[in-house]
């Protein structure tokens, strides 16, 4: 190999020079940048580049004869002590790359020995009321909470708030003119449709001085109209029966001047799917002027919550009210229903007294319910408390 150092200010006119004198076959091995000595005089004046070159020679070794080869021992040199400098480097980045991994897989055992923890703290009070889709985003909140170390009740009660959705109620208003603002009150049988609805009712009523219109489709039940009828004399408002799809439409037409209207549909089972159905025709032609609330149980158990809501999403429904919290003693189904429907909870109910036995929820509030051995300052009546 024949190697061979060049010097100059300008590396075109270096590379032509080794081209010239080593062939193109010639490999740059080392470029070195030498600034301008310093000082005063050193101002305007260009950089030096320093370039080591070298080139394959073939050769007889038979033939050739060693004493006569001439050698450019300074330049071998130099090419040796780069070939050491740049292997020094080589076992250097070496190092500290190893050393990069090993501080990465400590912090992953040190990640996974938290996570472990963690789940070993987990116990049955604080998971047994979470959906098995839900526990890993808890298991992932409460790992940031409570950052590796045994977690607290308040820590689960704070990591659970954060996955609740909720709306904090409805902001009931008057009417700008372009009609009342309408809401269908749907459930299941015996969920407290019908209370719920009076208790919303006089919230607009005697708390913010609206004009309220009633219209009840339940009628299968002669009692469920007879209460609400009950429920609107004592507010003083009008109230409606609608007994199929043209009549609802007529007497809407009827509250133009309202500023709130609640509309109360027939309880049925899930498992109804037909009378489910009947309720969606008699709602069809009012789909886009309507807001569809679904109340369910607090108690209802997982294993339900997804024929519920599979049942009920025909309604299309946009919010949801969880109702008789005070006849819960385990709300095991909320977070069932949460990750099936995607829909936020606006309203808790925990007895019968209108309008008090309402609460506009908060994801604390809520958590509470689920995890019961945590209370907040707005806390609401739970099944076995006195």
């Amino acid at each position: 190999m024949k190697v061979k150092k060049y010097t100059g200010n300008s590396l075109d006119k270096i590379r032509g020079v080794i081209v010239k004198e080593l062939g193109e076959d010639a490999v740059i091995v080392n470029i070195r940048k030498n600034s301008a000595a310093g000082g005063l005089l050193s101002m305007g004046k260009k950089p030096m580049f320093e370039v080591i070159a070298a080139v394959e020679e073939s050769a007889d070794a038979d033939s050739l004869d060693l004493s006569k080869a001439p050698v450019n021992a300074e330049a071998f040199d130099e090419f040796l002590k780069i070939q050491r400098d740049q292997y020094r480097g080589l076992r250097q980045s070496i190092k500290m790359l190893d050393e990069k991994l090993a501080e990465v897989d400590d912090r992953m055992s040190t990640m996974h020995i938290k996570t472990a923890a963690v789940t070993a703290a987990a116990t049955q009070k604080e998971l047994t009321n979470i959906h098995e889709n839900w526990r890993p985003l808890l298991l992932e909140n409460i790992n940031k909470i409570s950052g590796g170390n045994d977690p607290t009740e308040e820590d689960w009660h704070e990591a659970l708030a954060g996955l609740i959705p909720t709306a904090g109620g409805i902001l009931f208003r008057k009417s700008s003119g372009g009609g009342p603002d309408v809401y269908v009150i749907s459930g299941p049988t015996g969920v407290g449709k019908t209370t719920t609805l009076a208790k919303l009712a006089a919230k607009c009523v005697l708390g913010e001085r609206l004009n309220v219109g009633l219209i009840t489709t339940d009628t299968y039940r002669v009692a469920a109209v007879d209460q609400l009828r009950e429920y609107s004399s004592l507010l003083g408002v009008e109230i409606t029966v609608a007994f199929s799809a043209e009549e609802l439409e007529i007497q809407l037409r009827n509250f133009h001047d309202k500023d709130v209207v609640f509309i109360d549909t027939p309880g049925r089972s899930p498992y109804d799917t037909e009378g489910i159905k009947q309720i969606k025709t008699m709602l069809h032609k009012l789909s886009d002027k309507i807001c569809t609330l679904l109340v369910f149980p607090a108690n209802i158990r997982q294993e339900d919550a997804d024929t519920l809501f599979s049942s009920y999403s025909v309604l299309t429904p946009s919010a949801l009210i969880v109702s008789k919290t005070d006849e819960a003693t385990r709300c095991d189904g909320i977070t069932t229903m949460l990750d099936l429907s995607r829909l936020p909870i606006l309203y808790l109910t925990d007895g019968q007294r209108v309008p008090e036995d309402i609460h506009s929820a908060s994801p604390g509030l809520v958590a509470s319910l689920i995890m019961p051995f945590v209370k907040t300052e707005d806390s609401v009546k739970l099944g076995g408390e006195k």
